[in-house]
């Protein structure tokens, strides 16, 4: 573990410089960002986290300061798990705890499928395992449950709005003016979503080369058996994106050797909404490793 060091950093792999923030201290915890644009500082700090691990959070490809080919055929899920394993080996560590958020978890459960044997174990943070039918009814339901919530009655247009901005009908749209139209959706308190996206930075190329790879779309449902290492899989209740009926129940069902925490009045973003609940989970989990 020579090679890693405290604070910012570049590190080179697989022919790309990926942007790297280091902090924490104990076994090796690789934190990407989510794959489709955002930059990972919207996921920093994890103070949990950090607590029991040296966490590296990193801006996967083209995202963030990190850099990137200029074309689709590089950004498929093998991408984005070769950049893990590649960083893996660079810090010359045999085994590292993998995490993500939403498309990030995706990254992690995809990564426990390919190497196993390099994993101390997953945390996987509103996590989309199965992009399918069922997803999508779900989440239909997480948003007609909102028509009849205060703030969407005080803002009668923000559903059918924000509906096509999703959907495409409201035309191209860049990240952060689709954010601006549906943000409220991804937190439970709607009124939290101004400040709570205020600090994300995007970058839309890589939006568009991700959505032509396919990123995201494979169904991991049926692999995740395979994945013996002990994994947290974190949700809140009222995730419109990464539901807890479609995604992490799903997961949880799927891995004997998961444990699924269900944070109560929290969105996508549970460590923004409800963080002592958020660390207590973390602190519990990496508690029965301890043991």
């Amino acid at each position: 573990m020579g090679t890693l060091r405290q604070g910012e950093q570049f590190i080179e792999v697989n022919g790309i410089k990926l942007h790297c923030h280091v902090r924490g201290d104990g076994p090796v915890l690789l934190l990407p960002s989510p794959g489709w644009g955002p930059a990972v500082d919207y996921l920093m700090p994890q103070p949990a986290l950090e607590r029991h691990c040296t966490v590296v959070y990193f801006d996967a490809r083209h995202s963030g300061k990190s850099s990137g080919p200029e074309n689709a055929e590089g950004y498929t899920l093998e991408h984005f798990v070769a950049d893990l394993e590649a960083l893996r080996v660079h810090l010359d560590v045999p085994k590292v705890f993998v995490a993500g958020h939403s498309g990030g978890g995706h990254q992690a459960l995809a990564y426990g499928l390919a190497h196993g044997d390099h994993l101390l174990g997953i945390i996987a943070v509103d996590a989309i395992a199965a992009a399918d039918e069922v997803r999508d009814r779900e989440m239909m339901k997480m948003i007609d449950k909102r028509r009849s919530e205060p703030f969407y009655r005080a803002h009668p247009t923000y559903v059918d709005d924000a509906m096509a901005a999703m959907t495409g009908a409201a035309g191209p749209l860049t990240i952060e003016q689709i954010l601006a139209k549906t943000g409220a959706f991804y937190f439970h308190d709607p009124e939290l979503a101004a400040a709570g996206l205020a600090n994300l930075e995007f970058d839309d190329a890589v939006l568009e080369y991700s959505r032509m790879a396919g990123f995201q779309s494979r169904n991991l449902l049926a692999e995740l058996p395979r994945i013996t290492a002990p994994t947290l899989i974190i949700v809140g209740d009222d995730d419109f994106q990464c539901d807890p009926v479609s995604q992490a129940a799903r997961m949880h069902a799927a891995m004997p050797s998961s444990t699924l925490e269900v944070i109560a009045d929290a969105g996508h973003f549970p460590w923004v909404e409800q963080p002592e609940a958020f660390d207590a989970v973390c602190d519990k989990w990496f508690g029965t490793l301890d043991a």
